[in-house]
């Protein structure tokens, strides 16, 4: 026969249990469906990040293409006759040396090529060949007479002077800007697709997943995989999907893997950006969620069981001394005392039969054999009155209240997404040097310097009192950056970049100047404003400016100065302090 004890410990522990699985098999999958949604979220801001990326490439090209039309040279190119010497050869080296500065500064465009319908033609390349040029010349008679862009499909094409390229050309018809109606010629502007590619190749998706890029026929344009490009995958049965809406992300079973595909169209060209990932790769994080979970709930399992076992020795001790002194009393010693001080229902059992048995004893000295009698059937009664179901229902109260005030809970677990760019890695801190800083813009401008066939004008001058002193990392190369990309390569002529910084008492402040093509007040304004997304241009400003902010506190952070053709002057201020960092270079 089991004792009391014993069958309370498998009750209650079957309840425990019970419970405490059902909370953790909830809690994981709570969790689960919190990390997938998260993910599939995730994917799909990564498209829409790419999109703005090539949103900037194109608008480039726009603008180029806007720049073409409005050459007088051009012009004069469209306008003489087959012949006309030297003329022609005078306009086309002047030719030459405007588009070979263009095409230097931009990685993706290959060649600008004007064709006249005079006959006269003018290719900064040089002379080049399409691998398929009857299909080319059928795209060319698709080019709209409204001057609107045309892209075509992917294809190879050899120049004369850079090689056999993978190519995507962007047709537009040149029209009169006095008559619109008449037609002058057509322009193409050759991009490079492993040029596009790098764009977007370093995407990490789990570890086999993959980004490309189709058109809205289903034609793959851009694939890291040379060999998928110009492969129609719109009747795929993993694709088919893709080609019904705007945007969105699905699961599909492929190969026996499940498949996370996420598309996005774009406006751009009537491009569609896909990505496909195994799911199970960007949601290994659920398998260290699970063995969480199951730590967690074979360690509260044992702590109950644990807490359990002392609750049941506490209650299950007194009642089976309690018994030991009852069967005495049935024996006929009435002078056994339970000693307790308990205020509890236990205590008050306690405190109840020592009253008992002291009046049974006084009972028994003073009435005969049938006053004793009735004292036996008295204490029968009593005894009646311990019931194993009372004391149950009391234990069980007790048990429920700890129980609620000790119920466990499981936390969430958040992983930070890739980044599109790496940083530096510094040993993994966020803290450096501005020492370190400088040498890392010395190297960044050291890269730059190949980019340009009329290097810019740079000087570094910081005090040396400030170099040992500390800062966050890379507060001036996105400054260098925009300097180069956004002011100096769309101004003509050479440009100059300044980085200054020098002690201001218990501050310290940098300065990145440059004599480029400058910005509207309007633009400045726009940059700092945390919803503003039309492009990716103020993107590293509004990141250098929260990181220091949210590291340094709401005086410091980063100011812009400029004027349209006057050029940029960007200042950075931070606090003067050195930071003590340990063996992992954390602070």
């Amino acid at each position: 026969m089991k004792s009391l004890g014993s069958k309370l410990m498998i009750y209650f522990g079957i309840v425990i249990i019970i419970i405490v699985t059902s909370v953790g098999f909830f809690s994981y999958i709570s969790t689960k469906n919190t990390v997938e949604k998260r993910v599939t979220q995730s994917t799909v801001e990564t498209l829409k990040q790419l999109d703005r990326n090539m949103y900037t490439v194109f608008g480039g090209v726009d603008d180029l293409s806007l720049f073409i039309i409005s050459d007088k040279n051009i012009k004069k190119l469209t306008n003489t006759e087959v012949g006309q010497f030297p003329q022609i050869g005078e306009l086309i080296a002047q030719l030459d040396e405007t588009y070979a500065n263009l095409t230097n500064t931009k990685s993706y465009i290959l060649a600008v090529n004007v064709y006249s319908d005079k006959g006269l033609k003018f290719e900064s390349a040089g002379i080049s060949h399409a691998e398929k040029e009857s299909l080319l010349k059928e795209r060319e008679s698709q080019i709209p007479a409204d001057g609107n862009n045309l892209l075509t499909y992917t294809y190879r094409r050899k120049y004369q002077q850079i090689g056999d390229k993978y190519v995507l050309s962007l047709y537009r018809q040149l029209n009169d800007i006095n008559n619109l109606t008449k037609r002058l010629g057509i322009i193409r502007i050759d991009l490079s697709e492993r040029e596009i590619n790098r764009i977007y190749r370093d995407i990490q998706l789990g570890e086999t997943g993959y980004v490309f890029i189709t058109n809205k026929d289903g034609v793959i344009l851009s694939h890291s995989n040379v060999e998928m490009i110009n492969k129609n995958i719109r009747n795929e049965e993993l694709f088919k999907k893709v080609f019904t809406g705007e945007n969105g992300f699905y699961r599909e079973k492929y190969s026996g893997q499940d498949m996370l595909v996420t598309y996005y169209e774009s406006n751009i060209q009537d491009m569609t950006y896909i990505s496909v990932v195994p799911f199970k790769e960007i949601t290994r994080e659920l398998n260290t969620s699970l063995k969480v979970t199951l730590s967690i709930v074979a360690v509260v399992i044992a702590l109950a069981f644990i807490a359990l076992s002392f609750l049941t020795m506490k209650i299950t001790k007194p009642i089976k001394k309690m018994t030991v002194l009852m069967k005495k009393v049935e024996q006929g010693n009435l002078d056994v005392l339970i000693n307790t001080d308990r205020k509890d229902e236990i205590g008050t059992l306690g405190r109840s039969f020592n009253s008992m048995t002291r009046k049974l004893k006084i009972l028994i000295e003073e009435v005969y054999k049938i006053q004793l009698s009735r004292k036996e059937a008295e204490l029968k009664t009593l005894q009646a009155q311990i019931n194993p179901h009372f004391l149950y229902n009391t234990l069980d109260v007790i048990y429920w209240t700890s129980r609620l005030e000790n119920a466990p809970r499981t936390g969430e677990i958040v992983s930070a997404l890739a980044k599109l760019f790496k940083l530096g890695l510094n040993k993994g801190s966020e803290i450096t040097t501005i020492k370190k800083e400088v040498e890392h813009v010395q190297s960044y401008l050291t890269i730059q310097k190949y980019r340009y066939d009329e290097i810019p004008e740079f000087r570094i001058a910081v005090d040396e009192s400030i170099l040992e002193h500390s800062t966050i990392k890379l507060i001036l190369q996105p400054f260098v950056e925009n300097a180069l990309v956004h002011g100096i390569a769309e101004m003509g002529g050479r440009g100059r970049v300044e980085i200054l910084g020098r002690d201001q008492g218990k501050n310290i402040c940098f300065e990145v100047i440059d004599n480029g093509k400058g910005m509207e007040e309007d633009r400045i304004r726009e940059i700092f404003e945390e919803n503003f997304e039309s492009d990716q241009k103020g993107y590293g400003v509004r990141n250098v400016h929260k990181r220091i902010k949210l590291y340094f506190g709401q005086d410091y952070g980063v100011e812009i100065f400029s004027k349209t053709a006057s050029g940029t002057k960007v200042v950075i201020t931070i606090p003067k302090v050195i930071f003590k960092l340990d063996s992992g270079g954390h602070k």
